[in-house]
């Protein structure tokens, strides 16, 4: 009985001891859940976040990598074609450089690559001009091989604008099979005085067209007539524009456009005694009468001359076409309707 009460005094004092000690661990196992549920929150708020913005920033770096990629890529095909174009070496040269002249052309033209700029596209009119074989000539047009090409600032005042000449004075002109030419245009500092920009730019560019039509064109070993090839380079210039009037087909000036200049009394060099723009006028109006005459001239002199080339190209007497476009007060009429 004593030991039933005691037992019975006992069993409570054994209760609250167990029970609050389970409470405590049932707690501190739920406390230790939620810790460990905080401290994964914490770590995918201060871990696994910035992981992903990384991820991010790196996936906008590769994509403006690729970007920044097909630009140089881009840069690199402009380039070789740039390059590829260059038939020729281009040096540039300014002998003037302590002038206003040399210091305006080294500003202007050499700086920034304007200056063989110029060159390979007033070479590529003429090129285009002269040798097109895209045309239905059956034997395709022999190119002159030009090796380089010096345009050069001088330290004088020249008579010209511009002044072309080849370094290979014995084979000037002729057509040697694979022989290459060199060649040097002199450019007068004076162009390059000029205040207005774009005047400058445009008697520079005319100037250097001329030079290059120089370089381009046969003169026949040499034995072509100075006047005839002078009258081809004006043909070709006023063509691209520089002329102070440009070839339209027709027309002397002061005539409303109707005659021919004299024609030279049927002489087979009406060319000798006349100035470059009326022998260009007299080759428009052969090229109007006989579509590529001036390119077939042209391949006829890479090599020779004879005082009756022009003849034989025009498939003509020259002399008579002139008399025929005057007569007629320039209405085209087939010679071979007229002289049979």
């Amino acid at each position: 009985m004593e030991n039933n009460n005691k037992h019975s005094l006992l069993q409570p004092l054994i209760t609250p001891i167990s029970s609050p000690t389970t409470t405590t661990a049932a707690a501190t196992a739920t406390a230790a859940a939620e810790t460990s549920s905080t401290c994964y929150s914490l770590l995918d708020d201060h871990h696994y976040d910035p992981f992903i913005k990384s991820s991010k920033i790196i996936s906008n770096t590769n994509f403006i990598f690729r970007i920044l990629l097909v630009f140089l890529v881009a840069s690199i095909s402009i380039w070789a074609n740039y390059e590829a174009s260059r038939t020729f070496d281009i040096n540039i040269v300014n002998d003037s450089k302590d002038s206003q002249a040399g210091k305006r052309f080294d500003l202007f033209y050499v700086s920034n690559d304007k200056a063989t700029r110029i060159v390979l596209n007033t070479s590529s009119f003429v090129e285009h001009f002269l040798y097109n074989n895209n045309s239905n000539n059956i034997k395709p047009y022999t190119k002159k091989h030009i090796k380089s090409v010096t345009l050069r600032l001088v330290d004088r005042n020249l008579t010209a604008a511009a002044v072309t000449t080849a370094e290979d004075h014995h084979a000037s002109g002729k057509y040697f099979k694979g022989y290459n030419y060199n060649y040097v245009i002199d450019i007068n500092p004076m162009l390059i005085e000029d205040k207005d920009y774009n005047n400058m730019t445009f008697i520079v560019v005319g100037a250097i067209q001329r030079a290059m039509a120089r370089v381009w064109l046969w003169d026949g070993g040499s034995r072509a007539p100075p006047r005839l090839v002078d009258g081809m380079v004006e043909y070709i210039v006023e063509l691209a524009g520089f002329g102070r009037k440009r070839v339209s087909g027709g027309g002397g000036d002061g005539d409303g456009g109707r005659n021919l200049p004299d024609c030279g009394g049927g002489h087979s060099g009406w060319w000798e005694d006349k100035e470059p723009k009326e022998v260009a006028h007299y080759l428009q109006y052969y090229e109007n009468y006989k579509k590529g005459f001036i390119q077939r001239l042209n391949e006829a002199m890479k090599d020779t001359w004879h005082d009756r080339m022009v003849d034989n190209v025009l498939g003509f007497p020259s002399m008579k076409i002139c008399g025929l476009y005057n007569a007629s007060f320039g209405s085209v009429v087939s010679p071979e309707t007229r002289f049979v």
